[in-house]
């Protein structure tokens, strides 16, 4: 639905804000509507574009008034609901990272993206929980959970946050933690940005300067027999160790290196990062020498570079994505996902993703637990790259294909931040356990009744 503002209106707004505000027909509309994912295209009936809490407060306050649903956005990476009719509140202006090193702790603007943290806090010796990809931003990535490559030794990083600053639906700034608004600190540490905008964020930091992590890739028709070895091998692991397996379909693009370029293949690839990185040589040799591999760049790395262990796309493209979890990899549950993912399966996914869960992961207690039960011993995450509609038609049938086929082996739980766009409510109710799932209800009755924060993988008022 279109929405009409009078002209006096958006004339006060904006002389109440120090950022911008944008209609459409506005020069810089379609720069700050643009998501990450290039199939997020959305038609939000105005746009701010704040520098401080308080323009955000002063939007959110205007769009309570008239009952006009909310987006939050700032990389667009992973964008839950497309803010058709709405105000989207662009905060990739707010980049603002302050480093503790006293206190080990990191505090973000709203905006900010992990590469802005990744390194002034490894100059004090620490590392972030960051993702593979470092383009993403920090606060849409932690409210879903967050999970990297030291996940299974240190956690989400949902779980590390110690505070936070908050717009609710009232207008009102609102510091929470674990002493002040405790119930809303409980909901922001993985709900999604249902209750309101976090325009600070501050998270614990953790003692590591190197890591021994990479990526070994092989022939895909190597697919089940890598598999089966990731499988038994993954079993065996210390939580010091994060890992992943997947199929890819690598792009015949210049930005791809060459010995992979155009070829179908599976990787294993993941890190180390416990207090002697060098052992991780030892822990990583099972899985690097199951066939002559195409590549291999395991080696010991700053905790800066570890984006280079997964090299994720930096510029924008559009992707469809399933994700969900399986309780165990056993014979039949491999044949299954290499028959859809693997050398005969004609898949056009870019990626299928077997990502090892257990230690950290799946430990917070008090808190919401966003990876399942520890039944649940992997995450899958596939995706596709939609450049044109037959591409589009092409992934959409076969990640139908994909979930139909692994029903029988998942455990009916979902990663928030591994959901497809545009999610059922029932896909978003996946996400948590039935108890959490009612407090968090309850919560959104409590600080945001109108459903103002609606752009996003709802949660319905109790």
């Amino acid at each position: 639905m279109e929405m009409v503002f009078l002209n006096r209106d958006i004339e006060t707004l904006r002389s109440r804000i120090k950022g911008m505000l944008l209609l459409p027909g506005d020069e810089q509309y379609n720069r700050f509507n643009k998501a990450w994912n290039l199939i997020a295209i959305q038609k939000p009936a105005l746009i701010a574009v704040p520098v401080t809490a308080e323009d955000i407060q002063v939007v959110v306050q205007f769009a309570n008034e008239r009952n006009i649903g909310i987006g939050v956005m700032a990389t667009g990476h992973g964008i839950g609901v497309l803010c058709n009719g709405g105000i989207l509140i662009n905060t990739s202006c707010m980049r603002d990272v302050t480093i503790d090193p006293v206190a080990g702790r990191a505090t973000v603007g709203a905006g900010a993206l992990w590469k802005d943290v990744i390194v002034p806090a490894s100059e004090y010796g620490f590392a972030t929980l960051a993702g593979s990809a470092p383009h993403v931003g920090v606060i849409g990535y932690t409210m879903g959970g967050g999970f990297g490559y030291l996940g299974r030794k240190y956690g989400l990083n949902a779980n590390a946050v110690t505070g936070a600053e908050v717009v609710t639906a009232n207008g009102g700034l609102l510091h929470v933690s674990a002493e002040e608004n405790e119930d809303l600190f409980w909901g922001v540490k993985g709900g999604g940005g249902n209750f309101g905008v976090v325009t600070s964020l501050t998270f614990r930091l953790f003692p590591v300067k190197t890591v021994y992590g990479g990526a070994v890739f092989y022939a895909v028709e190597n697919g089940y027999e890598a598999l089966s070895c990731f499988a038994r091998w993954a079993d065996t692991l210390p939580d010091e160790i994060t890992a992943a397996f997947a199929f890819m379909n690598i792009p015949n693009l210049p930005a791809a290196p060459e010995p992979l370029r155009g070829r179908s293949v599976v990787v294993i690839k993941g890190c180390y990062c416990g207090e002697q990185p060098e052992r991780g040589e030892q822990f990583f040799a099972p899985v690097r020498n199951i066939a002559v591999p195409i590549a291999d760049s395991f080696s010991l790395m700053p905790v800066t570079a570890m984006d280079s262990i997964s090299k994720d796309p930096v510029d924008p493209m559009g992707v469809m994505q399933y994700g969900g979890m399986v309780a165990s990899l056993f014979s039949k549950a491999i044949e299954t996902i290499v028959n859809v993912a693997g050398k005969d399966s004609a898949s056009p996914l870019l990626m299928v993703e077997l990502r090892r869960l257990g230690g950290m992961l799946q430990c917070n207690p008090g808190g919401i637990q966003l990876m399942g039960d520890k039944n649940a011993m992997f995450s899958i995450n596939a995706v596709g790259a939609t450049l044109t509609p037959q591409m589009a038609t092409s992934v959409q049938s076969h990640l139908a294909m994909l979930k139909s086929a692994l029903a029988p082996y998942e455990t009916n739980e979902v990663f928030l931040n591994f959901l497809e766009a545009e999610p059922s409510a029932e896909r978003v109710r996946a996400a948590y356990t039935k108890e959490q799932w009612e407090r968090l209800r309850v919560l959104k009755s409590k600080y945001d009744p109108k459903n103002v924060f609606r752009f996003n993988r709802n949660i319905p008022a109790a």
